[in-house]
């Protein structure tokens, strides 16, 4: 067992299935009529493009799928992007204490022009928060993610004060 001031979560991206539908389905399509073709017309030579169309759509299909990874670990937060289901790419590392603003994301206010949006969460949706912070790096930053239960609880507890965030798993609401 870790500790108690450990959390890890993986979400999926969910925001872009129609994307993986079209890959998977327009591909699986032009492979057969490749296919096809190379069939009817005794050219089987064209199954080799035929062979390439299923690859590449297997390819493409496979490396939009898509998840994140939240590591809190005292007040230090790692958000890595997961592609394929193997191969990980950090994003960023930051402290939960330099948060300026945190909340739902229908909360929000508009985030000015200067700032970088990161974006790691599920959709945009109701389900998603923001956290406004200064990042060494990326300078001015809002973070869209998708915590669950257990990291607002524990962020409700270990967050700067005077953000003034509260989250009631029963009720699903933040009060500020």
């Amino acid at each position: 067992m870790l500790g108690s001031d450990y959390r890890e979560l993986i979400v999926p991206r969910l925001d872009n299935q129609g994307k993986k539908a079209g890959i998977l389905i327009g591909g699986s399509v032009l492979t057969a009529i490749v296919t096809l073709g190379a069939l009817l017309t005794g050219r089987f030579i064209l199954l080799l493009p035929a062979l390439i169309a299923g690859f590449g759509t297997w390819y493409l299909w496979t490396q939009n799928r898509i998840e994140y990874e939240y590591i809190i670990s005292g007040d230090e937060l790692e958000v890595t992007k997961i592609l394929a289901e193997s191969r990980r790419k950090p994003m960023m590392s930051i402290s939960t204490m330099k948060f300026t603003a945190f909340g739902n994301l229908r909360e929000a206010p508009q985030p000015s022009p200067s700032m970088t949006l990161v974006l790691a969460c599920t959709a945009q949706d109701e389900t998603a928060f923001y956290a406004d912070f200064d990042h060494p790096e990326l300078g001015q930053t809002r973070l869209i993610w998708t915590p669950n239960d257990d990291i607002l609880l524990y962020l409700t507890k270990h967050m700067p004060r005077t953000l003034g965030f509260r989250w009631d798993p029963q009720n699903n609401e933040s009060a500020e």
